[in-house]
């Protein structure tokens, strides 16, 4: 189904939001989080990072990765139409090629429930993200430094906190909180991206479930995206 999931039903999802919002402690809720504090699962994955980083070298050797407006227009418009993003696995659909590009993180991915997506984001030199909000509150973002510039790091700016990412170093983002991402740097900026589902109390988190399974019909347009250099 062609189409946004940032875009689609816009009502319903402000109101999805504000139960979502109030259960994760409002205006007072946090902002760059701890990666183990709520989401402790990943620390499998961040065991497994040499093999995650060379998976990932070895796949931006070979292979053109898509900008954003490749397959979600609508939306790069309003963030970036020069951000490159391989999806692996979005909303429980597999990115079949991933099976051999990124079996590390795809198998990850799989094998672990509360995980929604999970990509691969590349930052070419001077592409910054300008100032936006993530329009859906019901997942956290967990960010994992692959390769980053040393000599002026990109950054993340979230609300008034800062974040400087690391080879090897993972976090957790609020990304329903206003947000950009700076970056001057003369070289890639890469990470691993894993949405998984923002821990809520128990109808909340059945509500989450039901919305995050409408957006499934979105998936296809994403994961098969990642092929395009392979299909043309």
């Amino acid at each position: 189904m062609k189409g946004s999931p940032s875009i689609n039903n816009q009502r319903l999802r402000a109101l999805y939001n504000w139960v979502f919002l109030r259960k994760a402690g409002g205006k007072n809720r946090r902002r760059i989080i701890p990666s183990h504090a709520v989401f402790p699962e990943v620390w499998e994955l961040e065991r497994q990072f040499p093999a995650l980083q060379a998976e990932v070298d070895a796949l931006l050797a070979s292979r053109s990765i898509p900008t954003y407006g490749t397959f979600d227009p609508q939306r790069a418009a309003q963030v970036s139409e020069e951000w490159r993003l391989y999806y692996a696995y979005m909303f429980g659909n597999t990115n079949e090629l991933a099976k051999k590009d990124c079996p590390t993180l795809l198998s990850f991915a799989q094998s672990t429930p509360s995980v929604v997506n999970a990509f691969i984001s590349i930052l070419e030199p001077g592409v910054t993200l300008p100032s936006h909000q993530d329009p859906y509150a019901g997942i956290l973002r967990y960010h994992l430094g692959i390769r980053i510039p040393t000599d002026n790091p990109p950054r993340i700016r979230l609300a008034d906190e800062y974040y400087e990412w690391k080879e090897g170093e993972g976090t957790v983002l609020d990304v329903s909180l206003e947000h950009e991402v700076i970056n001057e740097s003369d070289e890639s900026r890469i990470i691993v991206i894993i949405d998984f589902r923002r821990p809520m109390g128990p109808l909340a988190g059945l509500l989450n479930r039901y919305c995050l399974w409408q957006k499934r019909k979105f998936a296809p347009q994403f994961v098969e995206a990642a092929k395009y250099d392979v299909m043309h």
